[in-house]
């Protein structure tokens, strides 16, 4: 079963941990953007294997799609994140399940260097 990967890195912001702005690279990898519904992601955290449901949310006018859901939410809750943690998303593509969406967190301020 052969994979391909497209990573992407975003240091969350204080306005992320609320609700995290989609970047061009990361559109990149997602369905198209829907100004009239949400669009649902499914996403594994590759850390604890929990999936979480995000909502892919772009409203008519508004400025850039964002992750902005209760499954958002409680991933920032279970993993505790904070503004200046670092967080990676990625595309997998498999040949028996399709485009599988994976996520990682790096807490860099949890060890400061001295």
């Amino acid at each position: 079963m052969e994979m391909e990967h497209d990573h992407f890195k975003k240091k969350l912001t204080a306005s992320d941990v609320k609700r995290l702005v989609v970047t061009t690279a990361m559109l990149e990898m997602l369905p198209p953007v829907d100004p009239d519904r949400d669009i649902p992601i499914r996403v594994v955290d590759t850390q604890t294997h929990n999936v979480y449901e995000f909502k892919l949310s772009c409203r008519q006018g508004g400025t850039k799609p964002v992750f902005q859901s209760r499954g958002w939410t409680v991933f920032v809750i279970d993993r505790g994140i904070e503004a200046g943690d670092e967080l990676y998303f990625w595309a997998e593509e498999c040949l028996l399940h399709g485009t599988q969406y994976r996520i990682a967190l790096c807490k860099p301020n949890l060890f400061p260097h001295p």
